[in-house]
């Protein structure tokens, strides 16, 4: 599992934009396709299930470092 203090460098992959914690996603270029990917690069058990439900309240670059964080933490 990669450290979690490198989920900016992480993100950044995807995003196509600029971000800071309080971007939203779709300003930042994070859709849906990102979010999946996300988590596979922060999960590294290929047998983990991945919680997509909890993705509702994830609106911006912090919710989704903190949905992440939780992925990470579970896995």
């Amino acid at each position: 599992m990669p450290a979690t203090s490198n989920l900016d460098q992480i993100i950044e992959k995807y995003a196509t934009g600029s971000f800071t914690d309080e971007t939203p996603l779709l300003a930042a270029g994070i859709e849906s396709l990102a979010l999946l990917r996300l988590a596979v690069d922060v999960v590294d058990d290929e047998d983990a299930e991945i919680d997509l439900t909890s993705l509702v309240d994830v609106k911006t670059i912090g919710d989704l470092k903190v949905w992440l964080t939780e992925l990470a933490a579970g896995a």
